[in-house]
C-alpha cells in the first residue's frame, strides 16, 4: 500500500521550549545608579507601570531588566523604561542585586506577581570566574563558552578544559544547546542519546506530559484508518485494520459484568424486598434469587417498577419519591444521551392513580418515556446531568516508597466528590447501586456510558449483516457492551465477513469513535489499577504498543502524513523509556489518569531515602499541585504521622478559598471517619507552585535535607 493517505489531524506538536541562550553578558549599571533614575514601582495589575497598561499584563509575559533589590523572595527589577517591578520569586537567594536577566510572569494571585527565571546575566563574581576558567582552559571567552562554564558550575562539575569541551562535544552529538539540561545528566550521570536528552530538555522546559501526546495517538490511529478505507482497496484496508485493532487490542481483557452478588449483603436484601411486589419473568425472578442478575438489569427493573407503581420502597411509594428515582437512575442508565424529558411528579401521580385502576395499560403507557429495546432508535434518553468530582477520584498504592501514603490519599479522593443532582436520592441501597455500576460502566467503558442510543444504531446498522450473534447485537443495543468486547468481535469478523462491508465500517465516525476510546482507555489507567501494584508493568506494556504501531504504520505506508504519525509514535516511546530511565534515580512516574469525568495528568516524584521510609513508614509529606477549571491552581501539603494529618490548601484567590471551603468539612469528616486526627487549613496562596525543575535542582543539591514527596496533577474539572 504505497498510496500517500489523506491529510490527517495529528495535531503538530510545539517544539520543546529553549531557555533564552542568549543572556546578556556584560554587567548591567549598578543599582544605585538605577534606583536614581525616575521609575514607577509596581507590584499588582492595578499600577504597573509605563512600559504596559494594567491590561497589557498577563501570564506568560517575558519581562527584561536588572535586578535592583533583593528581600526573602520578594525581587525588584528596573525594566528597559526605568519601571521599576516588584514581584515574587522562588530562590532568590541565587540571585544578586546588579545582575540583568529575563523573567516570565507565571501567576497574578491577590494583587501579588508571580516570576519565573528564563535566563540571567552574570554579576562581577560570576563572570570574572568563568573568564578565569576560560583562560586557564586557553578557550576564547565567547558567549558559548561562557554559558557552558555557567552550566557546569550551576552543577558542581570541574571547570577545567576537559570538562568544557566534554560538555561542548556532547552538544553536538546530541544537537542541542541546552548546556544546563546536559550538566545535570553528566552530574547525574545519566545515560546519554540524543532522545534521553532531548527529552529530559522537554521534562526541565515543562513539555513533557504523556497525555496530550496519548489522546492525540489515540484519535489519530482510527482517522488513519479510515482516510486509508476512503481511497485504498477493500482487501488491503481490511488486513490494515486487523493490524491496528490486534496492537490495540492486546492490553488485558475487559472485566466481566458486575452482579448484584458484588454488592453489599444488606443491599441485596433491601434491592430484593423493593422488588418483591414487582412481576417477572421466570427467568429473571431466577437471576434476583441467585444474585446473578446484572446491576444493568437490576436498574432497569427497579425503574420499570417505579413506572408501574409495583416498587416497594423503604420510604413510602410517595409521588416525589417515585419521581427522583426514575430520573436518577435514567441518569445513570443512558449519561451520552441528551434528549428525553425529564419524569416530573404529576405524571407520577397521574401514573398510581391509572395503575390503580388497570396496571397493565399503565405499564405499556409508563415504559413509552423509557429508553428500551424497541424505542431505542428514536434516540431517546434521559438527560445527562455534570457529575464533575471536586478533583476525580485519585490514586492509592503507586511506589514502594508511597505505599504508606495510599491510605491517606484513597481516603482523600473517595471523599472529594461533591453531591449532585444523580447522587440526591434519601435510599442508601440505591445510591450504591448507582454508583457501583457508574463506576463500572466508566472503568469498562460500557457503551452507553459515551455513545447515545442514536449513535449505538448507527453502529447497529453496519454490524447486522456481519457474522455476530444477536445476543451481542441486544448488548450493543442497550448499551451494556464494553468497547473492548464490541472491538473483539469486530476484529474476529475480519476475513469472514465481506471486505467491503468491513471497509465501509472503518470509514464510519462511530467505528472511530469506538476504537479511539479503547485506545484512549488502554493509555490511561485508574487509581484502581494502580492500587493493585507497581505501573512499571502498564508503562513497558504501552511502550510496547506504540513500538508496534510505529514499525507497522512505516512499513506498510509512505507519505508525510503517515511519517508524521509515525514521529509521534517514537516520541511516545522516547518519553516512555526516559521516564523509566529517570526512575531508577528520581524514583519519578508521570501518569495519564483516567478519572470519572475527564482524563488527567499526574507526576510523582518521591524525596525520600528509601532506607529511612523503611525506618519509620508511618511518617511523610506530601505535596499535591491540582490546576483545575472551576478553582484554578491549589497545592495541598499533607503532613502525616500515623493517624494525625495535617492538611494546607493554596488557593489562587478568596474566591476560590471560599467555594473550596464549601467541600471542606465533607472531606475533613471523610477522613475523620476513617480512623485519622485531620487537621485542616485553607488560605489564598503566598507563592507559586514549584515547577519539574525545582525538583530535579532539590534532588541534585547536596545541601537538601527535607525529604518531600510530591504528587502533581493537572485536571480539568
Amino acid at each position: 500500500m504505497e498510496q500517500r493517505v489523506n491529510p490527517l489531524q495529528t495535531n503538530q506538536r510545539r517544539q520543546p521550549s529553549r531557555q533564552n541562550q542568549g543572556a546578556v553578558r556584560q554587567r548591567a549599571s549598578n543599582s544605585g545608579n538605577a534606583s536614581a533614575q525616575t521609575a514607577r514601582t509596581v507590584g499588582s495589575t492595578s499600577n504597573y507601570g509605563v512600559a504596559k497598561p494594567p491590561s497589557a499584563l498577563h501570564v506568560g509575559d517575558v519581562l527584561r531588566g536588572e535586578i535592583t533589590d533583593l528581600r526573602n523572595n520578594e525581587i525588584s527589577i528596573t525594566l528597559r523604561d526605568n519601571t521599576v517591578l516588584r514581584a515574587q520569586i522562588p530562590d532568590s537567594a541565587s540571585y544578586s542585586i546588579g545582575q540583568t536577566g529575563s523573567f516570565r510572569l507565571t501567576d497574578i494571585s491577590g494583587g501579588t506577581i508571580y516570576l519565573e527565571n528564563i535566563s540571567i546575566g552574570y554579576n562581577d563574581t560570576e563572570l570574572a570566574l568563568i573568564n578565569k576558567a576560560l583562560e586557564t582552559a586557553n578557550l576564547p571567552a565567547t558567549e558559548h563558552n561562557q554559558e557552558t562554564v555557567k552550566a557546569l558550575m550551576d552543577n558542581l562539575l570541574p571547570i577545567n578544559r576537559e570538562s568544557i569541551q566534554n560538555l561542548m562535544q556532547q552538544a553536538y552529538d546530541y544537537r542541542t544547546g541546552d548546556m544546563n539540561t546536559l550538566a545535570v545528566m553528566n552530574r547525574l550521570m545519566m545515560k546519554m542519546d540524543a532522545d534521553s536528552v532531548a527529552q529530559f530538555s522537554n521534562y526541565r522546559n515543562d513539555n513533557y506530559q504523556l497525555l496530550e501526546r496519548l489522546q492525540s495517538f489515540s484519535s489519530d490511529i482510527p482517522s488513519l484508518l479510515g482516510a486509508l478505507a476512503e481511497n485504498g482497496p477493500a482487501d488491503a484496508v481490511a488486513i490494515f485494520g486487523k493490524s491496528l485493532l490486534s496492537i490495540g487490542l492486546s492490553s488485558p481483557a475487559a472485566a466481566p459484568s458486575q452482579t448484584l452478588a458484588d454488592l453489599p449483603p444488606q443491599v441485596q436484601e433491601d434491592i430484593l424486598k423493593m422488588l418483591s411486589g414487582t412481576p417477572m419473568t421466570e427467568e429473571m425472578a431466577s437471576q434476583l434469587d441467585n444474585r446473578s442478575l446484572s446491576l444493568q438489569d437490576a436498574l432497569t427493573m427497579l425503574r420499570d417498577s417505579a413506572l408501574s407503581g409495583t416498587i416497594m420502597l423503604p420510604e413510602g411509594n410517595t409521588p416525589a419519591a417515585l419521581t427522583s428515582l426514575i430520573n436518577q437512575i435514567n441518569q445513570i442508565l443512558e449519561p451520552a444521551a441528551s434528549d428525553i424529558p425529564m419524569v416530573t411528579e404529576d405524571y407520577v401521580k397521574d401514573m398510581i392513580t391509572a395503575n390503580q385502576e388497570e396496571e397493565p395499560e399503565v405499564e405499556e403507557n409508563a415504559k413509552q418515556l423509557l429508553p428500551t429495546e424497541e424505542t431505542i432508535d428514536s434516540g431517546a434518553a434521559p438527560k445527562a446531568e455534570g457529575r464533575f468530582g471536586f478533583a476525580g477520584k485519585f490514586l492509592q498504592s503507586i511506589s514502594e516508597n508511597a505505599k504508606n501514603l495510599s491510605d491517606t490519599i484513597s481516603n482523600l479522593r473517595n471523599s472529594a466528590a461533591p453531591e449532585t443532582p444523580s447522587s440526591q436520592n434519601t435510599n442508601p441501597s440505591i445510591d450504591i447501586l448507582t454508583q457501583t455500576f457508574e463506576k463500572f460502566a466508566h472503568n469498562q467503558d460500557l457503551l452507553s456510558s459515551f455513545l447515545p442510543a442514536s449513535e449505538r444504531n448507527a453502529l447497529l446498522n453496519h454490524l447486522q449483516d456481519l457474522p455476530i450473534s444477536r445476543t451481542m447485537l441486544l448488548k450493543i443495543a442497550s448499551g451494556e457492551a464494553s468497547t473492548k468486547e464490541v472491538l473483539t468481535v469486530i476484529n474476529n469478523t475480519i476475513g469472514l465477513a465481506d471486505n467491503e462491508q468491513i471497509k465501509n465500517l472503518f470509514q464510519s465516525e462511530v467505528f472511530q469513535k469506538l476504537f479511539a476510546k479503547n485506545l484512549q482507555s488502554s493509555w490511561t489507567i485508574t487509581p484502581e489499577q494502580l492500587s493493585q501494584g507497581n505501573p512499571s508493568d502498564f508503562f513497558t506494556k504501552m511502550h510496547d504498543q506504540m513500538q508496534q504501531y510505529r514499525n507497522l504504520i512505516e512499513s506498510t505506508l509512505s507519505g508525510s502524513d503517515s511519517k508524521q504519525l509515525g514521529n509521534l509514535a517514537h516520541d511516545i516511546e522516547s518519553n516512555l523509556s526516559f521516564m523509566k530511565t529517570l526512575n531508577q534515580t528520581f524514583s519519578y512516574f508521570q501518569l495519564p489518569l483516567k478519572l470519572p469525568s475527564q482524563n488527567a495528568h499526574g507526576d510523582l516524584y518521591v524525596y525520600s531515602r528509601k532506607e529511612r521510609l523503611r525506618q519509620n513508614p508511618e511518617k511523610a509529606s506530601v505535596l499535591l499541585h491540582l490546576d483545575m477549571e472551576n478553582l484554578g491552581k491549589i497545592d495541598i501539603k499533607l503532613d502525616k504521622n500515623r493517624n494525625d494529618v495535617s492538611t494546607q490548601f493554596s488557593l489562587n484567590d478568596q474566591e476560590s478559598v471560599k467555594l473550596f471551603q464549601v467541600n471542606a468539612d465533607m472531606l475533613k469528616s471523610a477522613l475523620n471517619l476513617q480512623g485519622y486526627n485531620c487537621i485542616m487549613q485553607v488560605q489564598e496562596k503566598e507563592k507559586p507552585s514549584p515547577t519539574v525543575d525545582d525538583f530535579i535542582n532539590t534532588k541534585v543539591n547536596t545541601h537538601a535535607t527535607t525529604e518531600m514527596k510530591r504528587f502533581s496533577f493537572d485536571i480539568r474539572a
